[in-house]
């Protein structure tokens, strides 16, 4: 890295993206302890490994741009200011949560924060962005554009073929990003795609499709960038495929049964190292900083949790509440 940086970050910038993804790591890390030991009843799916990919998607958007996260894109909660007690009151279903207890920590939606509400199953929250991005177009009161995120998985379904057609015909305002970490559970990608490269699907709809280095926060966050611009100006969508690696199984209910030796080929292109080395060769960023940086991150995600754990949980009576026009109790409910 030298001392010029791409779209005129600073040193401040890239010290918060590394922060930011130290932040997504010590997360997943505290959550799936927290889980085997039975304080989190939700099933937790980490980011470990693709922490540049939310970061570097998220990083500078406007508070009237949207994103649909995927089921693993916890760094676009934090680069978009969620908490993560926020994150834990959905974990554990308390009345703080958004919803009530209703929603996941991976499905939440926090409309203050541009974030959309995603669903359970793979490759719907496409269509629902490409709808989002239509309004946002046809409200004229702005430029913001729409991000969605999905895995390699996603890119089979044929939500995701007719949402990049659609998207393309109406040229609306939205980045299509595919978090492609080459498994789908433990089957490599190779097996269920037919192309070597997803962004290669793209050319099919007409509009761009480009590979990122996933791994490189900064290579994401300059392809963001030039794919906001496109859509800003009227240009339409883009597809962009970040190959990144996940670091753990699927969730902590699977065993690994991937290669012991994939698994240590894809540590030695961690993204926290990257920028960190980078920070540390120019002067930016030295041990000292790190370290005082992950007392911070313990002490918040401990807290935070702590703090969860002391909210009530919602009054079974009110189950229904939300669902039906007339009152459950009105209804014998």
């Amino acid at each position: 890295m030298t001392s010029k940086t791409p779209f005129g970050l600073i040193t401040r910038d890239l010290i918060k993206m590394y922060r930011l993804m130290l932040f997504g790591r010590r997360y997943g890390e505290s959550v799936i302890r927290w889980y085997k030991e039975r304080r989190i009843p939700q099933l937790p799916y980490s980011s470990m490994g693709e922490e540049a990919v939310g970061v570097g998607t998220c990083y500078g958007l406007r508070a009237d741009d949207w994103v649909l996260p995927s089921l693993r894109t916890n760094e676009a909660y934090w680069t978009r200011g969620v908490t993560v007690r926020e994150q834990f009151n959905a974990m554990l279903g308390n009345v703080k949560s958004k919803t009530g207890g209703r929603e996941t920590s991976n499905h939440a939606a926090y409309p203050e924060r541009g974030i959309l509400v995603g669903t359970g199953i793979i490759g719907s929250q496409i269509p629902v962005a490409v709808g989002a991005a239509l309004a946002l177009k046809r409200a004229n009161k702005g430029d913001g554009v729409v991000l969605c995120y999905f895995g390699d998985g996603g890119s089979n379904r044929g939500d995701f073929h007719e949402a990049l057609n659609l998207a393309s015909v109406l040229k609306v305002p939205v980045i299509f990003v595919c978090e492609n970490n080459g498994y789908a559970f433990t089957a490599p990608a190779a097996y269920a795609v037919s192309v070597r490269d997803i962004a290669e699907r793209a050319s099919g709809y007409g509009m761009p499709g480009k590979i990122v280095d996933g791994q490189d926060v900064l290579a994401v966050y300059g392809a963001t960038q030039e794919a906001l611009q496109r859509a800003r100006r009227g240009d339409g969508p883009t597809l962009l495929e970040c190959k990144t690696h996940r670091y753990v199984p699927h969730c902590p209910a699977e065993e690994e049964d991937r290669p012991a030796t994939v698994l240590e080929k894809m540590r030695h292109r961690d993204p926290i190292t990257i920028l960190g080395d980078a920070l540390d060769r120019d002067g930016r960023l030295n041990k000292g900083a790190i370290q005082a940086m992950e007392r911070e991150i313990r002490k918040e995600l401990d807290e935070s949790l702590r703090m969860a754990e002391l909210e009530a949980l919602p009054d079974p009576k009110t189950v229904f509440d939300h669902l039906y026009n007339e009152s459950a109790q009105s209804m014998g409910l």
